[in-house]
């Protein structure tokens, strides 16, 4: 009798002893962090796009100035030669997307008149209120 006892006994025993050596549950890996915002475009890539965009108008290009405003848009400004024009050529980038969001091109030839006004028809000719009689 006291063999089966002390048998059961080292049973119970050993088995009080083994511990668990897994998690019950799988391990999980670490959340991801969040993505990250992208860079702000810098003032050297901001004045480089905007030569790039006024060479490709077939201009020579003076910088003017250029500036980051509070709502993340840098404004590029160039004094413009070309093709017997002068002018100016003001560019607005968003500075983290990078896309061209505004072009002020006011550029004239050197007579003084738009490159693209060739409706022009001098001086006294305009459809202005009063002139109309006289015009037709």
């Amino acid at each position: 009798m006291r063999l089966p006892l002390l048998l059961g006994s080292l049973l119970l025993s050993s088995g009080c002893i083994v511990a668990e050596t897994r998690p019950s549950h799988p391990h999980r890996p670490p959340p991801r962090p969040p993505p990250s915002r992208p860079v702000a475009m810098g003032y050297d890539e901001a004045v480089r796009r905007g030569f790039d965009q006024c060479r490709a108008r077939g201009y020579r290009c003076d910088l003017k100035e250029a500036h980051l405003t509070g709502n993340d848009v840098w404004k590029v400004k160039f004094r413009v030669d070309g093709r017997g024009e002068k002018g100016h050529l003001h560019l607005d980038y968003d500075a983290y997307s990078r896309n061209l969001i505004k072009v002020n091109d006011k550029v004239k030839d050197k007579g003084g008149r738009d490159w693209d006004d060739d409706d022009w028809d001098g001086p006294g000719r305009g459809k202005k209120k009063g002139h109309a009689r006289r015009d037709d």
